[in-house]
């Protein structure tokens, strides 16, 4: 289940076609459902709330993953310098630099959690 639609990315100010925006969705959607072990989509269909916050959080988080896609460097890069041909590489695989951004984004939206999506202990 994607948690945003194109018209809603348009609506949030989204620079990106429809044809880019659909595989970044689906990405972003994979992500909320792995950090909320796949208890968001069923309750985003009862919940209106929690809904338009998992879209919020979906569009923000395709936001971050077309920034790494469009980045101008090598994968890993963080600085370039090209006078003095260098190049600084950050630690970290890039999918999981987005994942724990989206983490962060995603516990940004829902705030305190009330319903417990993010809740990582037994019931």
């Amino acid at each position: 289940m994607n948690y945003c639609t194109y018209d809603q990315y348009a609506a949030a100010g989204g620079t990106l076609d429809e044809a880019a925006f659909a595989p970044l969705a689906a990405r972003a959607s994979r992500l909320i459902d792995r950090m909320a072990f796949g208890r968001a989509e069923g309750h985003a269909a009862a919940c209106e709330g929690c809904a338009e916050a998992l879209a919020d959080a979906c569009i923000q988080i395709i936001d971050a993953a077309n920034a790494v896609q469009s980045a101008r460097t090598p994968p890993g890069a963080s600085s370039v310098s090209n006078d003095g041909v260098s190049m600084t590489f950050t630690s970290g695989a890039l999918a999981e630099r987005l994942a724990a951004e989206a983490a962060y984004i995603l516990a940004n939206t829902l705030g305190s959690d009330p319903h417990g999506l993010l809740y990582r202990g037994c019931f």
